[in-house]
């Protein structure tokens, strides 16, 4: 498989549509607002693409059906090879697409409605949930509101975190070693 290019993206940018063939399943599976300017799901798949786990963090960078990111490749590298899952579902507390989180106070929509549906629809079938929106996704009320939605339609036993930062939040992995190991979340 080539090894994609880690794509950014300015705040509210538009996706750009792939331009090569993309896989199938993960055009199917990864899904974004219309104009593309809201990204609700993200897939990738190496095995089973029914045993997968699923990670929530803070807002979609520049990632897309074709493109990866720092922290989307990271969680998939922990998914193939730490966590032993066939698939890898990225969801976000926040649907706007932007790679650098101090933008986000000038955004008018940071989440649409569509991604609290998928979150509901792909959490609760993955083997297990790993959060990480951090302080930002935190304090924009928005971690409080998924944590809410994830207790209403998980097993909070199958939901976790690499660690928890001193305000509650779950701590972003980007820093994180690969081979960090989970902590429960709801504890």
């Amino acid at each position: 498989m080539p090894k994609a290019k880690k794509a950014t993206a300015a705040l509210g940018s538009p996706a750009p549509l792939p331009l090569g063939p993309v896989d199938p399943l993960v055009r199917e599976r990864t899904r974004f607002s219309p104009d593309r300017t809201h990204r609700f799901t993200l897939f990738r798949h190496w095995g089973d693409v029914e045993d997968y786990a699923c990670g929530i963090s803070m807002n979609p960078s520049g990632a897309t059906e074709e493109d990866g990111d720092q922290t989307v490749d990271g969680m998939c590298d922990r998914a193939r090879n730490y966590w032993g899952v066939g698939a890898y579902y990225q969801l976000n507390v926040m649907s706007i697409r932007g790679t650098y989180s101090d933008e986000l106070g000038s955004a008018q929509t940071l989440s649409l409605p569509e991604n609290d549906k998928w979150i509901r629809e792909i959490a609760p079938k993955a083997r297990f949930v790993v959060v990480s929106w951090g302080r930002t996704g935190h304090m924009s009320g928005r971690g409080t509101e998924v944590e809410k939605i994830l207790r209403e339609v998980c097993d909070p036993e199958k939901v976790f975190c690499f660690a928890k930062n001193k305000d509650g939040s779950p701590t972003h992995p980007l820093y994180i070693s690969r081979n960090a190991p989970l902590i429960p979340f709801f504890s």
